[in-house]
């Protein structure tokens, strides 16, 4: 029984990182802008600023090294919450958050920066992840936000794939759009803790 109490703080812990992934992000992001000559946050993507030496560089690093390890964190809580031996769902946030690591490790331009796009499981993180969890009452307070992040992930890769990311706005949709993913964890520890309270 201690086992098992050792092992829901653990998760707890581990879920609780689920809070941190889009401030991380997002404020290291736009911090990061305000040193950055030149550099436009509407038109431009956080990568663009790994391309010069200097503070900004640094802190949009940071932005994905942090990102990254409290998406690996989440991964690792969501994995221990569904009771399963390979939970894919949680598997897609953990290799998500090894690909963020590679964007804080390696600058832009090259493929290892995102580790050849594997970020790319981040779409199916959230439905998978929805659908491995026990916890019938969370996946219906779940549902709808699971419902939104997902479509909003494949709508975002259709605009870039196709083209359609509008000229000069590139870095505000990536904002958009990355927040709108990061919303899923955070929303999840948010329900997860009301719940358990």
């Amino acid at each position: 029984m201690e086992q098992n109490t050792t092992e829901i703080r653990v998760s707890a812990i581990l879920i609780k990182a689920g809070y941190c992934i889009l401030p991380i992000w997002l404020g290291l992001a736009t911090i990061a802008g305000f040193f950055a000559e030149g550099y436009d946050p509407i038109a431009s993507h956080v990568s663009v600023m790994t391309l010069s030496p200097g503070t900004a560089h640094m802190i949009a690093n940071l932005a994905a090294l942090g990102a990254g390890t409290a998406l690996i964190m989440f991964g690792i809580g969501i994995w221990q919450l569904s009771g399963r031996a390979l939970s894919v769902g949680a598997l897609g946030w953990v290799i998500f958050g090894v690909s963020m690591l590679a964007n804080g490790i390696w600058p832009m331009g090259g493929p290892m920066h995102g580790l050849y796009i594997i970020g790319i499981f981040n779409i199916i993180a959230p439905a998978l992840s929805l659908l491995e969890i026990r916890d019938g009452d969370m996946r219906k307070r779940m549902l709808n936000i699971t419902a939104f992040v997902s479509f909003s992930s494949i709508l975002y890769l259709w605009i870039a794939l196709n083209g359609f990311d509008p000229d000069g706005y590139q870095g505000l949709t990536q904002r958009l759009f990355g927040s709108i993913n990061y919303l899923w964890p955070l929303v999840f520890a948010h329900q997860y803790f009301k719940r358990t309270r």
